[in-house]
């Protein structure tokens, strides 16, 4: 389509054509859409804010949004609005106003980032970074710089809830002036806020997104955007330890491996521990049948790792969780609230300190769970695709149940939980005390010799090792240690890490 062809195609757009082009348009393309178009205007920003906050939270979604945009802006709706439509993929729209995607493609660049021709090129580049955030780390910078602008601005806070629209939060801090969008060439521009989120949670190329959008686009080089170098504290104190923290971190980061998942003290995640120390076999009649064949004893020693653990991940700024003596469905009630928690986290750890035979592991009411039944509950959650899952087993594991006689007790309590596909299962790691068949030893006055000896490793090699590097050497330590009797025992990890993954750094 040549120039003047382009030309007579938007003459040819009518007014009535936008019911149309809006009934086409997904609720996430809509909200893309008004974003690219209103959001240059501080007065339209608050309009459509208003606007898209009562349409997400509808189950009526119809609106006549692109109808009132024409009429506000009679003489340059139509290239807007095809630039927009171009910007937010709505190819079968724009196939039906009768334009042809490769021609427009050449003329507006929509793959183009910080390139337009008539958007604010600001917005088409916020746009694309809300398009290529995941769930959790959109939830991650409205969390972080929601914070920062309820410090500084004590307006009424947005009362909307859904990340996935992370535009309509874009246009909540544009009507605050938290951010801003300056003239079309972007002068007067301020987003050091999200420029300064996006450096310090790994997101570079996003945060560069913006650095280059705003410098590219200046007239002169008097408005030159350049990263900031630490994050603005409120006291100086705080700026002193941000220094310190950002500095200790770059130590680290220096001799640990590249192409690596650091993950950061701000939002490290939750470590879950269930530690069984007494048993009891009061369970109703209808879950008789799964109850351990013999009496359990007390763990003694046990609260010596759980104290362990408790002090080695908290000083790496997990938000440590511990129950004691928990039955069987309480364990899996915990954590799938631990799970439904992570969304904002960076990972999860579950520490299970019990009695166990082979494959399986005891509640607290001596009936026991599949470990890998609990292993695809980790997997299984949305909150935590794609993030380090990380369980820690200790447990014997010696004993063999026959499930070829269904009259036996102590068969594992099934539990139905299942994954939809292989992927869910990446970045998972299980780490249990000892090999299929034997023991797991444990000191009653100092702890076993597995959750001892992984703190140890933690507490000297996180700094320079990844996580798969430490378990390997757990397993090098605890492989050479003999008992009184020369008891021996070797512990076992599998993962499916798709790269390494550093600990956070430790206080």
């Amino acid at each position: 389509m040549a120039g003047s062809n382009l030309l007579t195609q938007l003459d040819s757009i009518d007014l009535n054509d936008l019911v149309y082009v809006e009934r086409d348009l997904s609720v996430a393309q809509k909200v893309g859409l008004c974003f690219l178009l209103y959001g240059d205007d501080h007065s339209d920003a608050t309009y459509i804010l208003q606007k898209l906050l009562a349409m997400t939270r509808s189950d009526f979604r119809q609106s006549n949004l692109l109808m009132q945009y024409a009429k506000s802006r009679p003489e340059a709706w139509k290239r807007n609005l095809v630039e927009a439509l171009c910007i937010v993929g709505a190819r079968q729209v724009l196939r039906r106003l009768g334009f042809h995607w490769h021609e427009l493609r050449m003329h507006y660049l929509p793959h183009i980032n910080g390139i337009t021709l008539h958007i604010h090129p600001l917005l088409k580049s916020l746009y694309k970074i809300c398009e290529e955030l995941s769930l959790a780390q959109s939830g991650r910078l409205v969390l972080d710089v929601g914070e920062k602008v309820a410090r500084q601005e004590a307006g009424d806070p947005l009362r909307f809830y859904d990340h996935t629209y992370l535009e309509v939060f874009l246009l909540d801090w544009l009507t605050r002036r938290c951010i801003r969008l300056g003239d079309i060439n972007a002068t007067g521009s301020d987003v050091q806020l999200l420029i300064e989120h996006l450096k310090l949670n790994d997101l570079k190329e996003q945060a560069k997104l913006l650095i280059d959008t705003v410098n590219s686009n200046a007239p002169d080089q008097d408005h030159v955007v350049a990263p900031p170098l630490t994050i603005k504290r409120e006291t100086q104190s705080d700026n002193q330890q941000s220094a310190s923290t950002v500095q200790a971190a770059s130590s680290s980061a220096s001799i640990r491996r590249g192409n690596a998942l650091q993950l950061s003290r701000e939002n490290a995640g939750i470590v879950l521990i269930i530690n069984q120390k007494r048993f009891h076999r009061d369970v109703s009649q209808d879950l008789e049948k799964y109850l351990s064949p013999r009496q359990l004893k007390k763990r003694d020693g046990t609260d010596v790792d759980k104290n362990r653990l408790v002090e080695v991940f908290s000083s790496m700024g997990y938000n440590v969780e511990s129950h004691d003596d928990v039955d069987h469905l309480r364990i899996m009630d915990l954590i799938r609230r631990a799970c439904a928690r992570s969304l904002l986290r960076d990972s999860l750890v579950v520490c299970i300190l019990s009695h166990g035979f082979e494959e399986a592991v005891y509640g607290a009411n001596s009936i026991a769970l599949r470990i890998t039944d609990i292993e695809n509950l980790l997997c299984s959650y949305e909150t935590l695709y794609n993030k380090p899952k990380m369980l820690v087993i200790q447990a014997c594991q010696e004993e063999v149940i026959n499930e070829d006689k269904p009259n036996q007790r102590g068969l594992p309590f099934k539990i139905d939980v299942t994954t939809q596909s292989p992927g869910q299962h990446v970045n998972m790691v299980r780490a249990i005390s000892t090999v299929n068949g034997f023991p797991a030893l444990r000191h009653t006055n100092m702890g076993s010799w597995f959750i001892q000896s992984l703190c140890d490793a933690i507490d000297q090699h996180s700094a320079s090792e990844h996580i798969a590097d430490i378990l390997m050497i757990v397993t090098n330590e605890v492989s050479k240690k003999r008992g009184k009797n020369n008891e021996s025992m070797v512990p076992k990890s599998n993962s499916t890490f798709v790269q390494h993954v550093y600990l956070p750094p430790r206080q």
